[in-house]
This record gives C-alpha cells, structure tokens and sequence, in this order.
C-alpha cells in the first residue's frame, strides 16, 4: 500500500484508525465458553447417532452426523445465517476446525487432544483387523462420544476434501494457545 500523499487520502486513512481505535474490543472467550459449545453439537450429535458406540455407523451416516453436529455448534456461535450451513470446503475448514478445537476444551482434563484424536481415527477406520487400544482409553476416562463425533467430523471434513490432519493440528495448536493464555491470565 502506498503511503497517503494528498490532504484527503490523510484524512481517509486518520478516519479508518479512528473508527479501529473507537471499535469495542473483540471479546475474548474461555475455554469454558468453547466447551459449551461443543456441548450443543454433541446434544445434537447424540440426538441422532446410534445410542451404542459400536458398530459404527456407515460413512455417508457418519458424514450426516458430523455435519449436524458442526451445524448446531454453528448455530449457537456464528451471528451470520450463512455461516452456519457446512456445504463447502471452505465452510466444512471454517465450522468443523472450530468445532474441533472446541471439542478439545470439552474433553480437557479427562483426555488430551492426541488421544481423543487416536481414538476417533480408530472408530473411523476402515482398516481390519480394527484396533480399539485408545477407544479403551477414552472411553474410560468417559469421553467415548466425545471420540465418536469427532471420527464424524473427520469424515464429513474428509468428504469436503479438507486438509484433515491439518485441521487437527491447527484445532490442538488453537487449543493449546487457548489453555497457555489462560494460565498467563491467572498467574497476572
């Protein structure tokens, strides 16, 4: 961008930082506030999925019930009609990477963003002999449905042809800068 010159390239650019200056400030949520809102999309989630974890359902059901799932999380966080619909690879990146980081503070505490992921990626499987090592581990520490909605996620991400284990990464990297901030604001 070039430099403003004339008097009301100035003032334009003045107005701007102004009205930036004078904005309110861009809130800042908990990881509390995400977990509560991945709550809705596993109350969604629930709602319709099939009450035992095992056998996991279909993909194309999968891929139904991970949509939903982002939808309802949607619903609650996103002030835009339109960017509560998941129907594309940029809103499938947008909805279901936030709900993914948002799952990650659901579950904080009981399981860590690595093993909740391990273990959806084992309900998501289609390999045989299916190992079910670390959906043992979640479901002990009882965040079984928790590992079933996101193996949903993964694959209705998956079927908008996103970058799944870079939506991970980046959703643990989210909720990890989360968690360090909020340590920082306590220990302040």
């Amino acid at each position: 961008m070039k430099e403003p010159t004339t008097p009301d390239e100035i003032a334009f650019v003045v107005g701007q930082l102004d009205n930036y200056l004078k904005a309110p400030p861009v809130p800042r949520y908990s990881t509390t506030d995400h977990a509560a809102w991945a709550e809705a999309a596993l109350d969604a989630y629930n709602g319709e999925a099939p009450a035992t974890l095992l056998p996991m359902p279909e993909r194309a059901e999968r891929v139904r019930l991970g949509i939903l799932a982002a939808e309802a999380m949607a619903e609650v966080t996103f002030g835009i009609p339109n960017d509560r619909v998941v129907d594309d690879q940029d809103s499938a990146d947008r909805v279901i990477g936030d709900l993914v980081a948002n799952l990650f503070c659901l579950t904080d505490g009981r399981v860590s963003p690595r093993e909740l992921h391990q273990a959806a990626e084992e309900l998501h499987s289609e390999a045989y002999p299916v190992s079910l090592t670390a959906v043992s581990a979640v479901t002990a520490a009882g965040a079984e449905r928790e590992a079933a909605m996101l193996a949903a996620l993964l694959d209705a991400a998956q079927s908008f042809e996103c970058d799944v284990p870079g939506m991970v990464d980046s959703a643990r990297d989210y909720f990890e800068d989360l968690k360090f901030d909020e340590a920082e604001q306590a220990s302040a």
